[in-house]
């Protein structure tokens, strides 16, 4: 399921893109108007990329803090569950 929600986010981004690069280069704009235009372009996706991956990378971070957690919960319940069995033996 997130793999395809991602797949889907994706593929809207890289059509938004192809969208607005193709609505620049049709414009009537003069060449060196048109190429800032685009640069700009570039640089506030490049700047959304960034950041978008910062987003990412962030709660990625929490996630595995989160399973790393879990995991040492689960594990220190199992061992006392196991003192506590052995101990009544």
């Amino acid at each position: 399921m997130a793999s395809s929600k991602w797949t889907g986010i994706f593929a809207f981004l890289l059509g938004a893109g192809l969208g607005v690069a193709a609505g620049l280069l049709l414009a009537p704009k003069a060449g060196e108007e048109l190429r800032e235009d685009l640069a700009d372009q570039l640089d506030e996706g490049a700047r959304r990329v960034r950041a978008a991956s910062r987003t990412v990378s962030r709660r990625a971070q929490q996630f595995a803090e989160q399973v790393q957690q879990n995991a040492s919960d689960a594990a220190d319940a199992a061992v006392r569950a196991a003192s506590r069995k052995f101990s009544r033996s």
